[in-house]
């Protein structure tokens, strides 16, 4: 009866010997998170650790989801190796699946494991969600625009925020304009936590049509100054009301030659200078009622502000590089004219630092 015990165990003691010719680092890998269609692949790392060649014969994954690749090259005592398991991703949900590997080990597989999550949105870091910061408060942008609004309309936006401070915060803004308020939610943030700033424009109070800019401040604690630090740059566009002049027989036709203006490079240049044509095709007098910046770096010129029925006009755009950084917009023009089908357009200004 000793003699069958014996036996058994040492069947036993070899049968563990020859499982543990490969040795892999993790049996089991979650690839993470990816988007739907989006392949990912997991790596399974391992190591020969006995004292015959190893060799891995076949993957495998039971599914055509997966991909897998290795070599087939003998591995000695202590080699490392590879295999690496790609999933086509193309069904959304939590991914799990085992697959087997076989050696020349023995005849039974060594089996691992790949995890995966497939989404419709893609997860980002905190610094991609919030990139701006008011010391420990981050922020979801702290360039807020409002760029068409009709007159009489009121419009929204929202800014994000996190609480990355050690503290309890309670979010408030300084020096609102009369045409915006702002609401909290929640009113008091706890630390770790995010929550969001409505700001919401009332146009009706708006001072001027076209272009008005301002700036307000994020307070970060009570009887708090405003700086560049905490200072959150507005814009908003008020488009006139042109209703009316649909009914026209004689109406105007705006039309320009580009709204993405490249000057060129600045270099140790202190201006760059570049033109748009502004023309009217229609049949009525066109009126560039509006033509400003939104940056302080830009300036325009332009010889007249009404157009005849089949006159051009040149705009020059100019950027001065004294000037640059001072806004957080980016270098822009906008039109305001009085054509009813094209009332606003904005010109984009690129250039090589």
């Amino acid at each position: 009866m000793r003699k069958y015990v014996i036996m058994v165990v040492m069947g036993m003691a070899s049968a563990v010997a020859s499982a543990q010719k490969i040795s892999f680092e993790r049996t089991t890998v979650n690839a993470g998170s990816t988007l739907w269609k989006k392949p990912v692949t997991a790596v399974f790392k391992f190591t020969n650790k006995d004292r015959e060649p190893l060799i891995v014969r076949e993957v495998d994954a039971g599914c055509g989801c997966l991909m897998p690749k290795w070599s087939s090259a003998p591995l000695m005592k202590g080699d490392d190796g590879e295999i690496s398991v790609t999933y086509d991703a193309k069904l959304l949900g939590h991914f799990d699946r085992y697959i087997d590997v076989y050696t020349n080990a023995g005849e039974k597989p060594v089996r691992i494991r790949m995890k995966a999550l497939v989404t419709e949105v893609e997860k980002k870091t905190v610094e991609e969600l919030y990139p701006y910061s008011v010391d420990d408060i981050l922020m979801s942008a702290n360039n807020v625009e409002f760029p068409d609004v009709n007159a009489g309309d009121s419009a929204s936006v929202e800014i994000e925020i996190l609480n990355n401070s050690s503290e309890v915060y309670t979010p408030s803004l300084m020096h609102l304009p009369p045409y915006i308020t702002a609401t909290y939610q929640p009113e008091m943030i706890a630390r770790g936590r995010r929550g969001k700033i409505q700001l919401t424009l009332h146009s009706d109070k708006l001072p001027d049509l076209g272009l008005n800019q301002t700036s307000i401040y994020l307070a970060r604690y009570a009887g708090d100054k405003v700086g560049t630090n905490n200072e959150i740059a507005v814009s908003a566009v008020l488009l006139p009301d042109l209703h009316y002049a649909e009914t026209f027989t004689r109406k105007p036709n705006f039309q320009i030659s580009t709204t993405e203006l490249n000057i060129g490079k600045l270099g140790k240049k202190t201006k760059l200078t570049g033109q748009v044509k502004l023309s009217n095709k229609g049949t009525g007098v066109l009126k560039l009622s509006k033509i400003q910046a939104f940056n302080q770096a830009i300036t325009v010129a332009l010889a007249k502000t009404e157009l005849q029925p089949g006159e051009e006009v040149a705009m020059k755009v100019t950027v001065d590089a004294r000037f640059l950084g001072m806004s957080k917009t980016e270098p822009r023009v906008l039109i305001i004219t009085n054509d009813p089908k094209r009332p606003k357009e904005v010109v984009n200004v690129h250039f090589e630092k």
